[in-house]
């Protein structure tokens, strides 16, 4: 918790003053519950989502929220320069599990038909934009902290070596005259003026954790990237008249609120992040006022952004086989290292979706251009990545 939500020690006694950790121990149980989860298979994995853990990060962002506001009252913190380091890690914690959800969801088929596709990954991109400003947030204290720690340390072992050496001047004259001696202390020993406090440059070296953080924080950016660049390729095929409207018999026991609301149930009672609703969606994913050419060159550069993080994480995340003297833990990793949130196998099917994308919205941009689009054809396939698809133009 520390390590994620940059969370003072302190916070830890203040919650629990009979040292029972009444907080983190209501905690662990749903923390447990999340790793549990992941056992399942995807079906499973879903519904108990659904069920079980989402309603008990619901309870435990209210805890979480009262924690803060105790011990910010404890230690006479202003509420609005300190962070609310409890609710942070649980709302942290609380975004993952929406987002793997909707993802699940995606997997399992459950959008199959590219009006259905658009809304799920339109959903998982604000989720994943919420992630990532809590972990930006939350990884800018943790480096004040740590600069103000070592700054703390290297003043108080500045002033230790300043107390030192005035009592070596001062031991050296024990053995001459008093008249000498108070003369001596007089011109030798320093006012307060004559030293003047130079600032102290502080740099922080990361640490093993550190690189971790970041590599999750990177393979966020990769997952966002993916999402934004094929809802705004989804739209350019709209756009171009390419893909076929929703059928009529799909709406004809229900609406497309209705339909969205369903889909999204489960989000609706969490107090962190505020559920979306669909007029939501119909702001967000509406292009229609911006022109062909720049939606297209939108959607490619989200696509570009992402393969050139692909290329970072493969260059970081090393094959098994590498030598591991040459592997620094703060700068690399290996394939089968135990605390890396993504894989090379992964990476490279990613890598799939950006290309193969990027190359036919290439070939859209040029068959637009020449207005000869009118009789193309789109395949929507989920054969490099199961939560990403490639949208084939032909």
């Amino acid at each position: 918790m520390r390590q994620q939500s940059a969370a003072p020690e302190l916070l830890l006694e203040s919650t629990c003053p009979d040292g029972s950790l009444a907080w983190v121990s209501r905690l662990a149980k749903p923390m447990y519950d999340t790793l549990k989860a992941l056992c399942l298979n995807r079906h499973r994995e879903r519904g108990f989502t659904e069920t079980i853990l989402l309603p008990a990060f619901q309870l435990l962002q209210y805890e979480a929220a009262t924690v803060d506001e105790k011990f910010r009252k404890e230690h006479g913190l202003d509420s609005s320069t300190t962070p609310a380091y409890a609710t942070n890690y649980v709302i942290l914690n609380t975004i993952r599990l929406m987002e793997r959800h909707v993802g699940l969801g995606v997997e399992l088929g459950l959008y199959p038909n590219w009006y259905d596709l658009s809304t799920a990954l339109w959903y998982r991109d604000f989720l994943l934009s919420a992630l990532i400003n809590v972990k930006g947030s939350i990884e800018r204290e943790r480096t004040q902290r740590r600069e103000m720690d070592l700054r703390i340390k290297m003043e108080q072992e500045e002033e230790r070596k300043a107390k030192d050496q005035q009592q070596q001047q001062q031991s050296k004259k024990k053995g001459k005259t008093k008249k000498g001696k108070k003369q001596k202390q007089i011109t030798s020993l320093p006012t307060p003026d004559s030293t003047p406090v130079l600032p102290v440059e502080v740099s922080v070296k990361p640490t093993e954790e550190d690189f971790e953080d970041r590599l999750d924080y990177t393979s966020l950016l990769l997952h966002r990237n993916l999402c934004r660049g094929l809802v705004r390729y989804i739209a350019a095929l709209c756009q171009a008249k390419l893909l076929r409207d929703p059928p009529a018999s799909i709406t004809m026991f229900t609406t497309h609120q209705k339909r969205f609301e369903k889909r999204f149930e489960a989000f609706s009672t969490l107090p962190q992040p505020p559920s979306l609703s669909y007029e939501d969606y119909m702001r967000g994913s509406d292009f229609s006022a911006v022109q062909k050419k720049d939606l297209l060159a939108s959607a490619t550069d989200c696509f570009r952004s992402g393969k050139g993080v692909v290329d970072w994480l493969l260059d970081v995340v090393v094959l098994e086989n590498c030598d591991e003297s040459n592997i620094n833990g703060t700068e690399k990793r290996k394939d089968d290292d135990l605390y890396i949130s993504i894989r090379r196998e992964e990476i490279m099917a990613l890598a799939k979706v950006c290309v193969t994308n990027s190359l036919f919205l290439h070939k859209l941009a040029s068959a637009t251009a020449n207005a000869g689009s009118k009789n193309s054809k789109v395949s929507l396939e989920f054969k490099a990545h199961k939560q990403y698809c490639t949208l084939s133009y032909t």
